[in-house]
C-alpha cells in the first residue's frame, strides 16, 4: 500500500512540474519538485529508505531530461541519503529547520545534476547560470517544502518505521 501511495505522490509531482510549472517560473527558473521529493523522502525516511524513493524519482524525472537515464536519479539518491543521516542528529525539527535542508537539499541536488551531466559527457551545464538557477529553486522549494511535506509523510506512512517529525504533527 505504500508504494501505491508513494507512487501516486510522485506522478501528481511529475505532472504538476510538467502542466503548472512549465508556465509558471520564478525570475525564469521553476521549482524542482521532484528534488523535493528526495530531500523529503531522506528527512521522513531516513537515509536507507529515503536513498531508494529518491532514487525511483530521479528516475521517473530522468525520462524527460535531455542527459543519459541514470544522471538526476544518483544525484537525488546521494542527497537523499546526506539529508537522512543530517536529519537524524538534529534535535528540535522545526519547519525552520525543513526549510533549510530542503533549501541545501534542492541546491545539492541540481548541482550534483549539472555535475554528474558534465561527467558522462553532456557539455554545458556547468556554469554561472547552473549556480543562478540552483539558488532561485532552492529558495523555491524552500518555501514550499512544508506543503510537501504533508502529502509525503502520507505516501510514506507504512509498516517500516517512519521517523514522524513535530512539523507534521
Amino acid at each position: 500500500m505504500t508504494w501505491l501511495k508513494l507512487g501516486l505522490v510522485l506522478v501528481v509531482s511529475v505532472v504538476i512540474q510538467l502542466s503548472v510549472f512549465v508556465d509558471v517560473r520564478f525570475f525564469g527558473v521553476a521549482p524542482e519538485l521532484l528534488a523535493l521529493v528526495a530531500v523529503l523522502a531522506g528527512f521522513l525516511a531516513g537515509p536507507e529508505r529515503g536513498a531508494t524513493v529518491a532514487f525511483g524519482a530521479g528516475l521517473l524525472w530522468d525520462v524527460w531530461l535531455p542527459t543519459p537515464l541514470g544522471v538526476a536519479a544518483m544525484s537525488f539518491a546521494t542527497v537523499a541519503f546526506a539529508i537522512g543521516s543530517v536529519e537524524a542528529g538534529l534535535f528540535n525539527e522545526t519547519r525552520a529547520q525543513l526549510a533549510g535542508l530542503a533549501f541545501l537539499g534542492t541546491f545539492g541536488a541540481v548541482i550534483g545534476y549539472g555535475l554528474l551531466a558534465e561527467v558522462v559527457g553532456q557539455r554545458g551545464f556547468v556554469d554561472v547560470e547552473l549556480l543562478r538557477v540552483a539558488l532561485i529553486a532552492a529558495a523555491l522549494n524552500g518555501v514550499i517544502a512544508p506543503l510537501m511535506a504533508r502529502p509525503m509523510s502520507w505516501a510514506l506512512r507504512g509498516p517500516t518505521t517512519l521517523r514522524d517529525p513535530a512539523v507534521l504533527r
